[in-house]
């Protein structure tokens, strides 16, 4: 029994001394990483999403640089005191606002090697957190109960909001803003 349990003992043991593993290599053509648990995606669910929903623009301020440049379905930048006040006009016209739980999705992609996209060069260090999302809201003058979809990415520097990229159907707006002047008249 010992003459045979000895070769393959051995045999065993050479396989495991020679067997090496496989040396971890690196992806070089990763330039960005992608996280959903960090800071940035937390200020931005919490600082604007969130606070945004209940008309408090407490850390707004803190969170959105001053010399933030915010699109809405524009290439025309709107100002910081812009951008806040076009976010509190949405509770003068519709209650209840709030985002659809099973459609919010918020992501920060850090560029860790420039990228090129198209004829533009994202540097390395750039933040980005993107926010897909639901609105949904009931109009205060139609009653109507409304969902309009839409997309957001914010641009951080030094913990700032530089850039608001927000894209929806401004018609759910439009309309809830006409009935509502329809009514005055």
């Amino acid at each position: 029994m010992k003459k045979i349990l000895l070769p393959i003992f051995a045999t065993v043991l050479l396989f495991a001394c020679t067997n090496q593993q496989a040396e971890t290599t690196v992806d070089k053509s990763i330039s960005t990483v992608s996280r959903i648990d960090d800071n940035y995606s937390y200020l931005a669910k919490k600082h604007i999403a969130d606070d945004y929903t209940k008309n408090d623009y407490t850390k707004f301020d803190e969170i959105v640089s001053d010399s933030v440049k915010a699109y809405f379905n524009s290439t025309v930048p709107l100002s910081k005191s812009q951008w806040k006040e076009l976010a509190q006009l949405h509770h003068v016209y519709f209650d209840s606002i709030n985002w659809d739980k099973n459609f919010f999705y918020v992501k920060t992609d850090s560029v860790i090697k420039d990228e090129k996209h198209e004829n533009n060069i994202i540097k390395a260090g750039s933040i980005f957190t993107s926010m897909w999302y639901n609105w949904n809201a009931i109009g205060k003058t139609t009653r109507s109960k409304v969902t309009n979809p839409g997309y957001v990415i914010f641009q951080w520097k030094n913990n700032k909001i530089i850039t608001a990229r927000f894209s929806f159907d401004p018609a759910i707006l439009i309309n809830e803003m006409t009935a509502a002047e329809k009514m005055k008249k």
